[in-house]
């Protein structure tokens, strides 16, 4: 190889003259066309639990219209190989897209828009593939084998899909029709029939031998649910939500080790212990990187009292994030149901360019603030206004944000009533990693009145308290370098999880972070609020939220301002939402500012109060609430 180098070498220096010469006068050569993307629509194979159920389904809800559950098992038995399929083949470059949504399509032709920073594929030849045949006939060269799963233990679906991110191998079903079709064509090169005594077993091994081994990568963790959407097809019963099927791409692309274990000790120890195992494990073998959490609890299909459990879901996200912080794991996919979408394709999306780095937003200046009556020609605040903040959640993680960010009836973001009022959009800028195009999508498309604020709590979802003193560092570095990148200068929502109330110190940490103010929930606050912590103005969220009508959410806002009154706070208060579109936030507060105008807002003891609520961006809001303070 060296005395190859060393000819080509000497060959282009001695003919340097004569190729400049001969160069001067040659056509310049075209680029090379790009390679095309593939798109093969498996809309039919995908179940709508949103659609179906208008939520989570009851496990006797009947098949959709035109399916039995034979079919369903098959449909998700094909939909885990293209997944599988798609990891494999976008290992390099993206090649496969599905079509399982309509958000798929939207984001397939937002990225064909020429001249937009987010049309990184307009010049990308697309292919419609017509059936599943043709999807094998087209990456036939690079199908080496199959690995086999075992539905008498549910668990071995995660275990294929860790080895067909490390061995390369799509995954198939033993026994299934689908099976049969391929095996005639590929070797099933890996079986785990009859290998192992019980889902755990699947597991301790899996993770020896892929994860210890340092085979797998240690610093990606799939959370996703295992096989048992196939015993449940099987059995004549419906599954509640997504069953976890396209999330696999990105997993296996990157080589990752999947599981689908209890996080809680009182009910199911062995699982608890092996589910740390796993993640000491991992921790052991990742050095001082930080580990990235991908999917999330299956929290309606299992481990909930709604599923023949002792906790709710909310306790298991937080359990399980708790976990995960404590060995500086951060979660950032999600995955499952979002109103019917799947987490799909990011094995795609990941190859856009990401976003060019975007200036901080100054503060307003006294000058600004006294020109709106914001404050009064003294420059004190001014006494007869309340300032609302509107959290505008949770886009914390890759799929509500992919799925909420598209254009159809469940957007918030081609809301038709967004840039009306000024909103502080929790998002997490460390996405760009796997969705740098809907970040660039956002950013492009985003008004005036549209202001990025960080998400709980950083650059992922992690409880703060949680993280071990050895990775402290690692975490707020990350939080760091992406606030600075996007111009964050607001921590919108500090969540402590499970930790509960937040030491002063690490309010003080997130303070460097976002100089310009820090936000809590109230129940997590340790302490006097508002408050200033090193000169940055530290509030809470309310407890209550806005509910789904526009005058109980009025009330619950008015709550919110006589609590705030009685512990004679200042008049600035912070409401999370949670996926409610701009409208419905823009109704609530005109219904709430009609009620005052025409004084019907009644304080408990009985008098007419007018709160005259005022919305403001986040910027004012803390640089007023910072002069407030300071008085």
């Amino acid at each position: 190889m060296k005395i190859s180098v060393i000819r080509a070498i000497g060959v282009l220096l001695f003919s340097l003259p004569i190729v400049a010469l001969s160069t001067a006068c040659a056509p310049t050569p075209a680029p090379a066309s790009p390679a095309p993307l593939y798109v093969f629509d498996v809309q039919n194979l995908h179940i709508d639990h949103f659609s179906l159920c208008g939520g989570v389904c009851p496990p006797d809800t009947p098949p959709p219209v035109g399916k039995t559950f034979s079919d369903l098992l098959n449909d998700y038995d094909t939909l885990i190989f293209l997944s599988s399929l798609q990891g494999i083949v976008n290992r390099k470059s993206p090649r496969l897209y599905l079509i399982h949504h309509p958000t798929d399509q939207f984001w397939l032709d937002t990225y064909r828009t020429p001249d937009v920073p987010y049309g990184w594929l307009a010049d990308t030849p697309i292919v419609i593939l017509p059936d599943f045949d043709a999807v094998l006939d087209t990456f036939a060269p690079e199908i080496h084998g199959l690995v086999a799963w075992d539905d008498a233990l549910p668990a071995t679906l995660n275990v294929a899909t860790t080895i067909a991110g490390v061995e390369r191998l799509p995954i198939v079903r033993a026994g299934s029709p689908l099976a049969q079709k391929l095996s005639s064509r590929w070797a099933i090169k890996k079986s785990l029939v009859g290998k192992f005594t019980d889902n755990l077993a699947a597991y301790r091994w899996a993770a020896e031998a892929y994860l210890r081994s340092g085979r797998a990568d240690p610093t990606l963790l799939a959370y996703l649910e295992d096989g048992t959407p196939a015993q449940k097809y099987r059995n004549g019963e419906m599954t509640r939500g997504g069953v976890y099927a396209l999330e696999r791409d990105y997993v296996i692309q990157r080589g990752g080790f999947a599981f689908d274990l209890s996080p809680w000790k009182d009910e199911s120890p062995a699982q608890a212990e092996l589910l740390t195992e796993i993640v000491q494990t991992a921790r052991a073998e990742s050095g001082l990187r930080l580990i990235k959490i991908w999917g999330f609890i299956p929290w309606y299909e299992k481990y909930t009292a709604e599923t023949g459990g002792s906790h709710s879901a909310p306790d298991g996200e937080w359990e399980s994030t708790w976990l995960f912080s404590y060995y500086a794991g951060y979660l950032q996919g999600g995955g499952g149901d979002a109103w019917g979408a799947a987490l799909a394709n990011v094995s795609v999306h990941r190859f856009a360019p990401k976003p060019a780095p975007v200036a901080a937003q100054h503060p307003p200046t006294a000058a600004n603030l006294q020109e709106k009556g914001y404050l009064r020609p003294d420059g004190t605040v001014n006494p007869d206004l309340t300032f609302v903040l509107l959290y505008a959640g949770d886009y914390d993680l890759v799929h509500p944000t992919l799925v909420a960010s598209a254009d159809w009836w469940r957007s918030t973001w081609h809301d038709r009533a967004r840039g009306e009022i000024p909103l502080a959009w929790g998002i997490n800028p460390g996405m760009e990693e796997e969705i740098p195009g809907v970040m660039s999508y956002l950013l492009a498309t985003r008004t005036p009145n549209d202001f990025w604020v960080g998400a709980n709590s950083g650059a992922g979802y992690a409880n703060p308290q949680g993280i071990s003193r050895r990775f402290r560092w690692q975490w707020l570095n990350r939080t760091k370098n992406y606030y600075r990148k996007y111009g964050i200068t607001v921590q919108g929502f500090l969540l402590n999880g499970r930790g509960y109330s937040l030491p002063p110190e690490w309010v003080a940490r997130y303070a460097k972070l976002a100089p310009a103010g820090v936000i809590s929930p109230d129940y997590e606050i340790e302490g006097d609020f508002p408050r200033l912590v090193n000169g940055t103005p530290y509030t809470a969220m309310a407890r209550a939220t806005f509910g789904d009508s526009v005058p109980g959410s009025a009330a619950a806002l008015h709550k919110m301002y006589f609590d705030a009154v009685a512990k004679e706070q200042p008049p600035f208060i912070v409401v999370r939402s949670a996926f409610q579109t701009p409208s419905f936030l823009r109704d609530v507060m005109a219904f709430a500012q009609t009620q005052d105008a025409a004084s019907e807002i009644v304080a408990p003891d009985g008098t007419v109060v007018h709160p005259h609520y005022t919305v403001v961006d986040p910027l004012t809001f803390f640089a007023l609430l910072k002069v407030a303070l300071q008085d």
